[in-house]
């Protein structure tokens, strides 16, 4: 982890990977939502905080336009307010599945329509509307899915930036991609621009971040460990431009023993709808708590431990035991922190597993409910 000592009283920035509005929410994406959500209110207590998430940073990579055009190619007149998720996420399932070859020039328009206005397509917007209910239930604030603010920086801008600070491969003159340069560093070069212009996901996110850089500043990166060897570039690449980083790479969730891309499907019963929908007497307030002591408690950031419902019924049960209990209550927030500064959120949540079953001080309730 680079910078891991930075100075106390830093302002934290905490900017997870974002999540494509392309499917469903699966237990991956739930625990990476609930770490972040934890790790945010909890540290709010010792530390200025403030979470990074522009939807444009999800939709300005081909992964998502792809499958944008690929809907406006076969299903023009879809009402897509209309649809389920799990109808729009096996339609993305069965498109990753069908491989279709698409034109680079094809998904221009969208790129333009995305970095230009904030433009996000019809499917995308009935998903996002049933990602806000859900994470409403679940106590996550809105992190700001439709909000339509640009991102901090324009591409040329940006690739001016890396480019002054050498560290770019730019072949653009003889119709080549852009490259970051990584070599420095004991890292394969990373494509940042494909040959017909397009901008790789690190490129966004660069743009948001790299502005946002100033002294006393702690850019805390939270995402899926599967990306790890992209977000030790990114860390790389901050550090160069003066910030402060730390990084925390959270595994996966197994679904059924196997690990794998939502693109490829295997989700079905096991997503966020799916677990709220899930029959139970537990109030909201345990739901939200017991989705956290699982997600954050009993699924380490490292945990290779399949999914199990009944886990997270037994984590609600618990949950629903913690809010019933009065007297002393639990110590307000104990804030175990890890080197860089930012609260540890499985040692926080880990702490409400210990016996006998205590209530939760007014502090935790803010964090847990």
């Amino acid at each position: 982890m680079a910078n891991d000592a930075g100075p106390a009283g830093n302002e934290i920035i905490v900017a997870p990977v974002t999540i494509t509005p392309t499917k469903p929410l699966t237990p991956t994406h739930v625990k990476g939502l609930l770490w972040t959500d934890v790790l945010v209110k909890a540290s709010r207590a010792i530390a200025p905080t403030r979470l990074v998430w522009n939807p444009r940073l999800a939709n300005l990579t081909t992964q998502t336009t792809a499958f944008w055009h690929h809907l406006d190619r076969t299903e023009p007149g879809t009402d897509w307010a209309a649809e389920s998720e799990t109808s729009i996420g096996r339609r993305y399932v069965e498109f990753h599945r069908g491989r279709p070859v698409i034109a680079p020039a094809d998904l221009d328009p969208y790129f333009a329509r995305v970095d230009g206005s904030g433009w996000i397509h019809p499917a995308a917007q009935r998903l996002l509307a049933l990602w806000k209910v859900q994470l409403e239930l679940l106590g996550v604030p809105d992190p700001g899915l439709t909000a339509p603010q640009p991102l901090r920086a324009g591409a040329a801008e940006t690739i001016a930036a890396l480019g002054d600070r050498h560290l770019l491969i730019d072949h653009r003159r003889f119709g080549g991609p852009v490259h970051l340069d990584a070599a420095r560093w004991g890292m394969p070069v990373r494509q940042l621009v494909s040959p017909a212009g397009q901008a790789n996901y690190l490129l966004p996110v660069l743009r948001e971040l790299l502005p946002m850089v100033r002294p006393g500043r702690l850019f805390l990166l939270v995402y899926d460990d599967g990306l790890s060897s992209d977000y030790l570039v990114l860390d790389r690449v901050l550090t160069e431009f003066g910030a402060s980083v730390a990084r925390l790479p959270l595994s996966r969730v197994p679904i059924g023993g196997r690990v794998a891309s939502s693109r490829h499907g295997g989700w079905q019963g096991s997503t966020l709808t799916d677990l709220a929908a899930t029959p139970g007497s537990a109030s909201v307030a345990a739901y939200r708590l017991g989705m956290r002591l699982y997600f954050v408690g009993m699924l380490d950031r490292g945990s290779a431990q399949s999914f199990r419902m009944d886990l997270v019924r037994r984590c609600v049960g618990r949950a629903a035991k913690i809010l019933a209990r009065s007297g002393a209550a639990m110590p307000a927030c104990p804030a175990p922190r890890v080197p860089a500064g930012y609260v540890d959120p499985h040692r926080l949540t880990t702490s409400l597993f210990g016996s006998p079953v205590r209530p939760l001080s007014p502090a935790l309730r803010e964090v847990f409910t």
